[in-house]
């Protein structure tokens, strides 16, 4: 009583919801249920095709043909994400795999070549797809770091370096309150394209995923404390192995990050306020 909404529902159809009814759940087989950002319940009909109708029925087949390159954009997502190394899993964006996800989706459409369902995902001729997005979680890099630096990739891409000039901490770190100390880390991944293979019926690398699969290099400083003064010119290389077979369908990945801690017994990372990434772009 008292309450006003209205709805407009009709079969096989969405309707919005305002008004102070605010019930969220399943009632009378209609779903009642909020999206993120929106300050109204979406209602709709539940149910829909099932799992043997999509497989099987012809009006489906672009759906069937979708969810195959589904696979493979949400695969090789994984895979540049997985490359930003471990130390990065903790200061990245939380919501970066829909990202990835929608990176990889474009490179994927750049493909004009092969059928619908299995067309390759070349990110190695499309790395500008992973230029715009935002790859940190609590604060920009630049906001952290204020120290200059210059990055320099070897001319066969399997090493870098990033060289800071003069770095004084207690000057140019901006670190939470909490913290004490923190630490650099410099990393470089690679991620191979991926091909559809007709005969499995599945998304697989280029080449074998032995080539690549840990070739990841990461070089990371030790715990510095945040009060230090001038440390002067500071430079971390993080190189692959000599011998490593780095092909032209291979993108290396390159990201330059801090994270933060605090002395108990020892350093422990901070549970928030980690840390920050920056992308160094892909070559």
């Amino acid at each position: 009583m008292g309450s006003k909404s209205s709805i407009n529902l009709k079969k096989n159809e969405m309707a919005r919801i305002y008004g102070s009814n605010r019930v969220v759940g399943t009632v009378g087989g209609i779903r009642h249920y909020r999206l993120p950002g929106c300050d109204f319940i979406v209602a709709a009909e539940k149910g829909g095709a099932s799992k043997e109708l999509i497989k099987n029925n012809p009006a489906f087949a672009r759906t069937r043909e979708n969810n195959e390159e589904w696979k493979g954009v949400t695969k090789l997502a994984k895979q540049v994400k997985i490359s930003f190394g471990l130390d990065a899993a903790t200061v990245v964006n939380r919501f970066l795999i829909g990202a990835l996800n929608k990176a990889m989706l474009t490179a994927l459409r750049r493909n004009p070549l092969e059928y619908r369902g299995q067309r390759s995902i070349f990110l190695s001729a499309h790395k500008d797809v992973l230029d715009a997005i935002v790859y940190y979680y609590y604060k920009p890099f630049k906001d952290v770091m204020h120290c200059r630096f210059e990055v320099d990739t070897g001319p066969d891409r399997k090493s870098m370096s990033v060289r800071l000039t003069n770095l004084i901490p207690k000057e140019q770190i901006k670190a939470p309150g909490e913290a004490t100390h923190f630490q650099l880390f410099l990393h470089l991944g690679v991620v191979c394209d991926l091909v559809f293979d007709l005969d499995n019926n599945y998304y697989r690398e280029v080449y074998d995923g032995r080539y690549h699969s840990g070739s990841g290099k990461t070089f990371l400083t030790d715990w510095i404390p945040i009060d230090a003064g001038s440390m002067g010119d500071l430079t971390l290389t993080a190189e692959l192995s000599e011998d490593y077979p780095l092909k032209d369908d291979m993108t290396v990945t390159r990201c330059f990050g801090i994270t933060f801690g605090k002395m108990m017994s020892k350093v422990e990372e901070l549970k928030k306020n980690r840390g920050s990434i920056e992308f160094l772009g892909a070559v």
